[in-house]
C-alpha cells in the first residue's frame, strides 16, 4: 500500500530521535539538512533544557504514549481510592518531552541495539540534497546492517512495525531559507526529486523541521511558518527600503502551504499534543 508524502508538526532533536527509535522500521533514513555539528550542538542544549525542566523528585516514566496512559489511569485509581482529593493529571507537555530526553540518555538495551540500525545522513546545502536523492537507494550500499529478526516488537503499536521504513528529511524548509532557492520553482524541484525517489526506494518520504525550545516557549506554531512567503522564481531579489518587514520580494509571491501542499499531506507529528490538531491539512 502506497503512503503519502507527509510534512509533519515541526520538532526537537530529541522528539525525532525518540520518534526514529521508536516508531520507525528499517531501513528508516534520517536526513538531517545541518551539518553533524550544528545538529549535535542543537541535540546538546535541547537535552540540557529537558534536564532543566525535569522535576528532580519525579519518577521516571515511559516514553510510549500507551504506557504513559496507563500509568496516568493507575496512578488516578490509586489516588481515587484514597480519598478522591489527589488525582494525579496527566504531566504537562514539557515533562512528556524531559522524560523522552531522559529515556535517550539512559540508554536501555533495546534502545542501543535499533540505534546501531538507523541510516542518519548530514547534508546541509540544497545542491547536495539533490544529489544524495537522486542516487539514493534502500539498502544495498549501505554500510546499515538489518537487524536481526524477532517477534519483539518494541514502539506504541505493533501497526508502526508493519509500515514502510521512511525517508525523513529534518530541515526541509531550513535548508532552502535564505538561499537562491527559496522559491516556487527551487522548493518545488526538490521536492519533486524527493517524493520520486521515495516512491522509487517504497520509502514513506517525511519532512519534519526543527524547533527550538526558544520558540514560543517551546510550542511553534505551525501555521506562521507555512503562511511563510516565497517568490515564483529563483534567484529573485528582496525590495529595497526603510520597510523591509513583510514578503520584502520583487514580483509575485506565494505561501509556503501552497508549494507544499501540491506534494504533501499537513499532519501533526506523535510527539505532538492535541492542541495542534488544526494543523492537518
Amino acid at each position: 500500500m502506497e503512503s503519502h508524502p507527509l510534512f509533519l508538526s515541526p520538532a526537537l532533536p530529541t522528539e525525532v530521535l525518540w520518534y526514529i527509535i521508536h516508531c520507525c522500521t528499517f531501513p528508516t533514513t534520517l536526513v538531517v539538512c545541518s551539518s553533524r555539528v550544528e545538529f549535535l550542538s542543537s541535540l546538546a542544549q535541547d537535552i540540557q533544557h529537558c534536564r532543566d525542566q525535569r522535576d528532580p523528585h519525579e519518577p521516571p516514566v515511559d516514553g510510549t504514549p500507551k504506557k504513559r496512559e496507563e500509568n496516568w489511569e493507575a496512578t488516578g485509581h490509586q489516588h481515587e481510592d484514597e480519598g478522591h482529593r489527589h488525582l494525579s493529571p496527566p504531566q504537562p507537555p514539557d515533562a512528556h518531552k524531559a522524560a523522552r530526553a531522559a529515556q535517550l540518555l539512559a540508554a536501555p538495551l533495546y534502545q542501543v541495539a535499533i540505534a546501531r540500525h538507523i541510516r542518519i545522513v548530514f547534508i546541509p546545502t540544497v545542491s547536495h540534497l539533490r544529489a544524495f536523492l537522486s542516487v539514493f537507494s534502500a539498502e544495498e550500499d549501505s554500510k546499515i546492517s538489518a537487524p536481526p529478526l524477532t517477534e519483539v516488537v518494541h514502539g506504541p503499536s505493533q501497526k508502526a512495525a508493519a509500515a514502510p521504513p521512511l525517508l525523513l528529511i529534518y530541515g526541509f524548509l531550513h535548508v532552502h531559507r535564505d538561499t537562491s532557492e527559496w522559491s516556487v520553482q527551487g522548493m518545488s524541484s526538490t521536492a519533486s526529486v524527493f517524493v520520486e525517489t521515495a516512491k522509487r526506494v517504497a520509502f514513506q518520504a517525511v519532512v519534519v523541521e526543527p524547533r527550538t525550545w526558544e520558540d514560543d516557549g517551546g510550542q511553534v506554531h505551525a501555521e506562521e511558518m507555512l503562511a511563510d512567503m516565497m517568490p515564483v522564481l529563483s534567484g529573485s531579489s528582496r525590495r529595497t527600503g526603510p520597510d523591509l518587514e513583510g514578503s520584502g520580494w520583487t514580483g509575485r509571491t506565494v505561501d509556503v502551504r501552497r508549494v507544499l501542499g501540491r506534494w504533501f499531506r499537513f499532519q501533526p507529528g506523535d510527539w505532538e499534543t492535541p492542541s495542534v490538531a488544526d494543523f492537518e491539512h
